[in-house]
């Protein structure tokens, strides 16, 4: 049961960010009992001057709804926050191109809008081809608090848009390669009819 009032934060608008664990077709759970969302993380450069100031956007609304649910000061433990900096004991730091990286962890029950450069919306074969773990997004969130008798305060964010911007290396590994892998393929083709020997009982 809800304890406080949830508060939620202005839009906040990152450009030209990494996209990280996309579901954004069939909504998942990961957790047992855990409600299916889509879900998808954001990865900000924090040396990048441009990713820098999404960041301090990202905190100060962080603070401000904090402040409107909870008052002044109150402190919201690190394993209760949608975003962090993944370095030193942050286990996320052994990810594919999380080391370093400051990230925000966003999900949403409905399905957002998925975009393409002209704003087109994407069809699902679209979103498979565009939107994967390592390309660059443009995306809209917002942040939003929670405070439940089991979970406690928290700060999670709310996935509205993702929109495809251009592509990047692929995280985790790529599709296998034919060329490396496989081998020409040199035989004859059997007699049409060979099917015609199958015996429905048996073989199938």
């Amino acid at each position: 049961m809800s304890k406080s009032e949830t508060q939620t934060s202005e839009k906040i608008f990152l450009d030209v960010v990494r996209l990280s664990f996309p579901v954004l077709i069939t909504p998942r759970s990961f957790t047992k009992g855990q409600e299916p969302k889509f879900q998808s993380t954001f990865l900000l450069d924090p040396s990048d001057k441009a990713h820098a100031k999404m960041i301090k956007e990202i905190k100060k609304q962080y603070k401000l709804v904090v402040a409107a649910a909870f008052g002044e000061g109150t402190k919201i433990p690190a394993a209760k926050r949608c975003f962090g900096l993944a370095k030193n004991h942050d286990k996320k730091k052994d990810y594919a191109g999380y080391e370093d990286m400051f990230y925000i962890a966003c999900s949403n029950d409905t399905r957002p809008t998925l975009a393409g450069k002209k704003r087109e919306r994407l069809d699902d074969d679209d979103v498979r081809t565009l939107l994967y773990a390592g390309a660059y997004v443009n995306t809209v969130i917002t942040l939003w608090t929670q405070d439940h008798e089991v979970g406690g305060k928290g700060v999670n964010a709310n996935l509205r848009i993702v929109q495809f911007v251009k592509n990047g290396e692929a995280f985790g590994r790529g599709p296998a390669d034919a060329d490396e892998e496989l081998k020409d393929v040199d035989i004859e083709d059997d007699d049409d009819d060979a099917d015609d020997n199958w015996d429905d009982e048996e073989d199938l």
